[in-house]
């Protein structure tokens, strides 16, 4: 889904081939995971694989750059912002038989591994998938948004909740140098899905 956010700037943005880029990538992975690999494996596998051996990696000389905000120019710059980052990392860890969640943290979008029972294991996919304690996440929102953590934070958000912060992202990047129709685009888009 979060493809077609970048489609919104580029119409001739060939999203089969990126999917098809995506279906690699697992193959990939999946090539290094040993046949009844245990959960925590599939995320040091994918770990390494993105981060360590890919060079993927969060901006942080060019975060505003609207390039950060489309899953196709992440894929091809292997950088981005905290939400595309994860949402990436959220489709290949789900295609790797992983529950995953997004957790829109004020400030800062982190990814949650779904663990049944057990408390779900926060992640930083910004910080090359960093695993966080409930503390580290009262750090990052008092860090950031300058709140405390409350526990509606950490709900999970659904895929409507994660485009609509994309598309947020985008009108905030959006300046008085673009032209409106730019913005318009953005915002047509974010009233279709929240009225």
């Amino acid at each position: 889904i979060a493809l077609l956010i970048a489609s919104l700037d580029n119409d001739e943005l060939d999203l089969e081939a990126y999917q098809d880029e995506l279906d690699d990538m697992v193959s990939e992975v999946l090539v290094n995971i040993p046949k009844g690999a245990a959960e925590i494996e599939k995320l040091e596998t994918l770990q390494k694989y993105l981060f360590t051996e890919g060079g993927f990696h969060g901006s942080r000389t060019d975060y505003y750059n609207r390039s950060n905000s489309y899953i196709n120019e992440v894929i091809d710059d292997r950088e981005g912002i905290p939400i595309t980052l994860s949402a990436l990392y959220m489709e290949l860890a789900r295609q790797l038989g992983l529950k995953m969640a997004g957790i829109g943290l004020p400030g800062h979008f982190v990814v949650a591994q779904l663990r049944g029972k057990n408390e779900p294991q926060l992640i930083d996919v910004y910080e090359g998938a960093k695993l966080l304690t409930r503390k580290d996440a009262v750090e990052i929102v008092r860090n950031i948004a300058g709140i405390p953590l409350q526990n509606a934070h950490l709900e999970p958000v659904d895929n409507r909740a994660i485009i609509v912060r994309m598309l947020r992202n985008l009108i905030g990047v959006s300046n008085d140098n673009e032209p409106p129709e730019t913005v318009l685009r953005y915002l047509n888009t974010l009233t279709l899905l929240q009225p």
